[in-house]
């Protein structure tokens, strides 16, 4: 940096990240950011990451530590003494670049516990802090600066956390920073929460666990528990917090409120999920009879018959912890099968199928539509055909299909999808996994056995041309896996082609197994 021109900006000329806020702001408002406010000015241009910083902070702090090589707090101790003492601005930049390159999530619970010791005047930390947060330029030296405000920040930072904290690269220490400085911290973190829609919204909800904000509570279970990653992490906090049985228990139950658990409770039914699950809460079978009651007497929804085909499911199988009782369990299971045979049920899901509605929508009543008694396999192929790029369709289809019919949808998927891009080579710059066509063929590709020789050979020339090297692995196993350990010589042509080309350099080694062993069995 260029002394004398902090707080300005670095020697890379790049924006601060409260310009790139406050630039999301007048675009957006205070709601959710696209990307979560990502790409941040300081993200280099290249390869992208396999995670982000917000994903892998979300990992770490839920699951596991990831290794890292931040040095210690106690190293930025005498910088952070210094800057406060010197208050030049010099310093200060000297300051933002060194905490540039920390991992600020290693060193933020170090740096409060070294800064509570030390004897700093509290006007003059905040006054770092904020030059900080508000002109700094890289990440990880901002989320240091919001780690510092925690420290000696008051109630006139509200509104600076709660901006930058819409960037959910910083969610995590501005909720903590307000936790810590705001009167209202109950309200300020409800505020940041609903700015915020992934990892940041399950960081922020999980430090209102235990709020008696009434306001607050009712949000949780209508929707607050939702996030762009997993309802898992947060259901059982919204069912217990937010008091979901007496909620339901209530005489008059918003549409909105029995929406919202039906939600939580398809989370928590999850229970090899990543958190708490029924198996944890309490009041699972008094809340799982009452929402079946309260089912019995509202309009059918996907929303509602989705949870009720989940719910289904899990008092099929329940949980061996806690031990239900199987009087409860038979009787509950009883009213979610009469749910789910009701006849305006079914009648919802065939008008679904039967309108053009949007790709979720429809895939949410295909897969619903087994659970109310609907034949949707018709509906499913007529969607194909006038709709081809639908995944989801094409693999429900794929599961179910007759293995009469698995020729024919091997034929449709030569007809329907783009093959002559899909079968372009090798390209490095194309995803690993491929494209939504990629994704599809490969869909098929796996029905695929010995009765569909025909049907398969053109699959199997595209796959091995293809531009994914994930599609291209799948055509080499689909080689043995319809013509087993002896195909056709004009199908090891196919192979000996692509390996000649093969840029993996792994799955060039088993394509010249595959002929190796070819070859081997047709000498013998």
């Amino acid at each position: 940096m260029i002394p004398g021109q902090w707080p300005v900006s670095d020697a890379d000329n790049r924006t601060t990240l409260l310009a790139h806020a406050l630039s999301l702001t007048a675009l957006h408002g205070p709601v959710p950011w696209p990307g979560g406010g990502n790409p941040l000015p300081d993200t280099l241009s290249g390869p992208r990451e396999f995670l982000n910083s917000i994903v892998l902070d979300g990992i770490r702090t839920h699951h596991f530590a990831v290794t890292s090589e931040s040095p210690p707090a106690t190293t930025l101790i005498s910088a952070v003494t210094e800057a406060v003492t010197a208050g030049d601005p010099a310093v200060t930049a000297a300051l933002h670049d060194r905490l540039a390159e920390c991992r600020a999530l290693d060193v933020a619970d170090d740096l409060v516990r070294e800064l509570r010791e030390l004897d700093l005047p509290a006007e003059s930390l905040r006054t770092l802090a904020r030059d900080l947060t508000e002109h700094g330029t890289r990440r990880d030296a901002v989320a240091l600066g919001i780690v510092m405000l925690g420290v000696a920040g008051d109630a006139r930072d509200r509104d600076l956390l709660l901006l930058l904290g819409g960037l959910e690269d910083l969610t995590l220490y501005c909720a903590v920073a307000l936790a810590n400085t705001q009167p209202d911290r109950d309200p300020a973190l409800h505020e940041l929460a609903q700015r915020v829609d992934g990892w940041g919204r399950i960081h922020v909800v999980e430090r209102l666990k235990g709020t008696q904000d009434p306001a607050i509570k009712a949000w949780l279970l209508r929707g607050g528990f939702r996030n762009g990653v997993l309802n898992e992490y947060l259901a059982h906090l919204a069912a217990t917090t937010g008091g979901l049985h007496d909620a339901l228990l209530a005489p008059d139950v918003d549409a909105e409120l029995l929406d919202g658990a039906a939600d939580i409770l398809v989370a928590l039914a999850c229970t090899d999920g990543p958190a708490s699950s029924i198996r944890d809460y309490a009041d699972a079978l008094s809340v799982l009879g009452r929402f079946g009651e309260l089912l019995a007497d509202a309009p059918p929804t996907l929303t509602r018959i989705s949870a009720a085909r989940s719910l289904k499911r899990l008092l099929n199988e329940p949980p061996s912890e806690p031990d239900w009782p199987a009087s409860d369990v038979s009787q509950l299971l009883d009213r979610y099968s009469a749910l789910l045979e009701h006849p305006a049920w079914s009648d919802h899901v065939r008008s679904i199928l039967a309108s053009p509605g949007s790709d979720f929508t429809f895939n949410r009543a295909l897969s619903c539509s087994e659970a109310v008694g609907v034949d949707a396999y018709p509906r499913a192929m007529a969607r194909l055909r006038h709709l081809p790029a639908a995944p989801f369709v094409w693999s429900w289809v794929a599961a179910r299909a007759p293995g009469p019919d698995i020729a024919d949808l091997a034929l449709l998927a030569g007809r329907l999808l783009p093959v002559d891009e899909i079968a372009s080579g090798p390209r490095p710059d194309h995803p690993i996994s491929g494209t939504t066509d990629d994704y599809i063929l490969a869909i098929v590709l796996n029905r695929l056995g010995p009765d569909q020789l025909d049907a398969a050979r053109p699959l199997i020339r595209i796959a091995l041309r293809g531009r994914a090297v994930r599609l291209r692995r799948i055509g080499m196993r689909s080689v043995t896996t319809v013509f087993g350990e002896n195909p056709p010589a004009e199908i090891l042509g196919w192979v000996d082609a692509s390996a000649a080309i093969e840029p993996d350099d792994e799955l060039r080694r088993e394509l010249s197994e595959l002929l190796e062993r070819a070859r081997s069995t047709d000498a013998s």
